[in-house]
């Protein structure tokens, strides 16, 4: 790594230095309203130079030579300006540059550029789009990033790299997809996924609940989380690195160079590592020996337990190389990714069993080509198209013939060997093959419409091998497969000066699925079953500004999730596969309203409140089906919900800033009676495992030249409660002997500096700050109390 380094160094310095003067281009960009304008691109003819101006609007080009330049800044929501800049007889030249709205007259009606940010939220679909440039002043995780937004919920089994789980508006699991740039992410495996990716790869993210627009292409039932990557059309380098409690390392570089002929590389990397070796105490954290009499002994506060055999570790690079800006092409690439992942697995379902040396590794290979054209054949005619396949190897050693307890000591031997089953010694080996298929069209209509179509197809096919082969794990070893095919059509417009967008669609879903089971007569014998279906969908979003603060929004839609992989075909370790199981189907339905901004003087406020319907049937839930925690995603025939969530923001200043937002849902079990006619005694219950009450509080304040002059500053509080709910049905159990997560309050806080500069970035930030006891999951507990610092370095020409 340090070595890469240097030679980042050194390539960005040479490229800078050979051949050319010391002179100077700097100053700051505006707009018409002398607002410093952020993230402008300026690109530097002739020369492969460029800049981005700071949060202030400024900018600094430096090691000119004394030639004239043309300097053409861009924007999103703005004109694009160039101007001519003479360096043969000044060395050092500065200039302030006004941009405009872009504004088009079609049929003399008025219409400004936005930022696309704004331009989403303003649609009629449930979604909350985050730009990042302000987090890179914040140490933290994407998941820590959003579990603070209204309306989500992240669920974590532990510390760094541990397993996660998604709710948008209480719906979780699978029915939420992931994207990066419009591809779903779990077709890079398990490094390159949304709890692992650096906050500085990201340039925006966007967040839809409920409703999922036709462009985004998958069988989304509950939402969709598409992480937009930061596309700059400079040559750029940047670092980041970050340190910080249970010997945690977190690198991230990001750089690209473009040559005068398009040709253009870009390299993404990123390292994390952690032992994870945090505090725990309470049920389920016990030891006993012969000293206690063979009793369990549980650990306390006082005298807790230390995590072992929790340690991650991620190693990620993807390289890009191809053409920009052709006539033929924006945008193709050639990409290839590989990532290594390597984690020790302590505990089953719960902390009551632990092991001290099950291993987890995975590599995955991913190539990819990627293909962009704006105004393809025609004026209006969008094209982007990818192509890849990936192969993943997955590996689960457990060999071991020792027993742990929490105390990290061996208490005992296994003939058989083997912490986590009872069936011997594993060593499992899963290979999947992955290919993806997705292209994407848009089309400008008369009138203010827009046409757009999207297909998606995958195949994924998963084998096994194992040389001790507990009878379990036979039909893993011979393939499985599974496909999908997605077909969307979508018409939109825009009416009455922007008042009213609209959009309607249409979706196609396609399922086919060859699962293993194994059946015994006078021996084990592995059956295939095959399963296919096929449904359509649809629906519509729409949004109406009534004046120029209040903004309506509904969307609604008939929507199916397809089972994933690992739920239908298993993954041979915890999780059963299985052959009969059904595709999600699920009612959306959203309504909700934006106030604001309203502004008073220096006093800014913004409210949104959304509220929803969900009616779900055949939802997929994980069962326990043994003793040992392992499991089976079954489906639940009718599951029903309503549920609100509120957002409020208020701004001082534009230096101190105020946030409030809270979520509540009711989820209930519809089933009324059994298939054998049976009532089903949970009916009208409140869904297991599911949190229903959440609420976050934030409070920020940043401020100029505290220390140095053209300083800034950034200091934030944050708080997030959880409250209780039930591990299993409401109505089993006696409320003595129910499993419950515990209510949850926990704050955060940190501080950033950034030097004048605006190169360097340094933040510090506290998690947990008063060290409590924390579960997302039943009988998982959370890191307590974590430091970490951050160092972020960036090179742009």
């Amino acid at each position: 790594m340090r070595n890469f380094l240097a030679i980042l160094l050194f390539f960005q310095v040479s490229i800078n230095v050979v051949g050319q003067d010391n002179k100077v281009i700097k100053g700051v960009v505006v707009d018409q309203n002398n607002v410093p304008v952020p993230d402008v691109s300026i690109i530097v003819k002739p020369s492969i130079k460029g800049a981005f101006t700071d949060i202030d609007g400024k900018f600094k080009i430096e090691k000119l030579r004394g030639i004239q330049y043309t300097l053409t800044f861009s924007a999103i929501s703005f004109k694009t300006r160039s101007i001519i800049v003479d360096l043969t007889k000044q060395n050092e030249i500065h200039k302030k540059i006004v941009l405009f709205d872009n504004v088009e007259r079609i049929d003399e009606v008025i219409v400004k550029g936005k930022k696309k940010a704004t331009k989403l939220k303003e649609k009629g679909f449930s979604v909350t789009a985050i730009e990042t440039q302000a987090l890179k002043a914040q140490n933290l995780e994407i998941n820590n990033i959003l579990d603070k937004t209204a309306g989500v919920r992240v669920r974590r089994t532990g510390g760094l790299g541990s397993d996660f789980e998604y709710a948008l508006d209480g719906m979780s699991g699978n029915a939420i997809r992931f994207f990066v740039d419009g591809i779903p992410m779990d077709f890079y495996g398990t490094s390159y996924s949304i709890n692992n990716l650096p906050i500085s790869l990201i340039e925006r993210i966007d967040i839809y609940k409920g409703v999922v627009p036709t462009d985004l292409g998958s069988d989304a039932l509950g939402g969709a989380i598409n992480l937009v990557t930061k596309k700059q059309k400079t040559n750029f380098a940047e670092v980041s690195y970050s340190f910080g409690s249970f010997n945690t390392h977190q690198t991230a570089i990001h750089g690209q160079w473009i040559q005068e002929n398009g040709l253009t590389t870009r390299l993404s990397a990123f390292y994390n590592f952690s032992d994870n070796n945090y505090e725990v105490w309470g049920k389920g954290v016990h030891y006993a020996d012969e000293s206690t009499g063979f009793k369990a002994v549980e650990f306390t506060e006082e005298n807790p337990a230390e995590r072992f055999n929790d340690d991650f570790q991620t190693t990620t690079a993807k390289f890009d190389i191809g053409l920009t800006d052709k006539k033929w092409a924006d945008q193709v690439f050639v990409s290839l990714l590989a990532s290594d992942l390597k984690k020790g697995v302590q505990t089953a379902q719960t902390m009551a069993r632990v092991f001290g040396r099950v291993r987890n590794n995975e590599q995955t290979i991913a190539p990819t080509l990627t293909y962009k054209k704006k105004d393809l054949f025609a004026k209006g005619l969008d094209v982007n198209a990818f192509a890849g396949y990936s192969y993943t190897k997955g590996v689960l050693i457990d060999t071991t013939l020792v027993q742990y307890d929490w105390r990290g000591e061996i208490i005992g031997t296994r003939l058989a060997g083997g912490e986590m089953g009872y069936d011997g010694k594993s060593q499992f080996t899963q290979k999947n093959h992955y290919q993806l298929y997705r292209a994407n069209a848009t089309y400008e209509l008369p009138n203010d419409f827009k046409i757009g179509v999207n297909y998606l197809q995958t195949n994924s096919t998963r084998s096994g091998e194992d040389p001790f082969l507990p009878v379990y794990r036979i039909p893993y070893i011979e393939p499985q497969s599974l496909g999908t095919q997605f077909a969307g059509l979508s018409l939109e417009t825009e009416k009455f000066e922007d008042k009213l967008r609209a959009n309607v669609f249409l979706k196609y879903y396609g399922y086919n699925a060859t699962v293993n089971d194994l059946e015994f007569t006078d021996q084990y014998e592995v059956v295939e079953y095959t399963n296919s279906i096929s449904n359509f969908g649809g629906g519509f979003a729409v949004s109406y500004k009534l004046i120029p603060n209040l903004l309506l929004k509904s969307s609604l839609e008939q929507a199916t999730r397809f089972p994933s992989p690992t739920e239908a075909l298993g993954d041979g370790i915890t999780i059963d596969n299985n052959p009969f199981i059904k595709p999600e189907q699920s009612f959306n339905f959203n309504f909700g309203a934006v106030l604001g901004n309203y502004e008073i003087g220096n006093h800014k406020v913004k409210a949104e409140v959304n509220t929803f319907y969900r009616n779900v049937s055949d939802r997929l839930l994980f069962t326990v089906i043994d003793g040992q925690g392992n499991g089976q995603f079954r489906n639940i025939n009718k599951v029903s919900g309503i549920g609100a969530e509120l957002d409020i923001m208020y701004e001082f200043d534009e230096k101190l800033r105020l946030s409030l937002n809270g979520s509540y849902y009711d989820y209930r079990n519809n089933l009324e009676f059994e298939e054998n006619g049976n009532r089903n005694i949970v009916y009208r219950d409140r869904l297991r495992n599911l949190p229903y009450l959440l609420a976050n509080a934030g409070l920020q304040y940043n401020t100029d030249d505290l220390i140095q002059k053209n300083s800034k500053s950034f200091f934030y509080v944050q708080s997030s409660y959880v409250h209780e709910f039930f591990l299993s049905w409401p109505s089993l159990a006696s409320e003595e002997n129910k499993s419950v997560i515990p209510s949850q309050l926990i704050f955060d806080a940190g501080l950033s500096y950034t030097f004048p500069s605006k190169k360097v970035i340094i933040a510090f930030d506290m998690s947990n700050i008063l060290n409590e006891q924390v579960y997302d999951n039943y009988l998982l507990q959370k890191p307590g109390r974590a430091f970490s610092v951050k160092l972020n370095y960036q090179l742009s020409q």
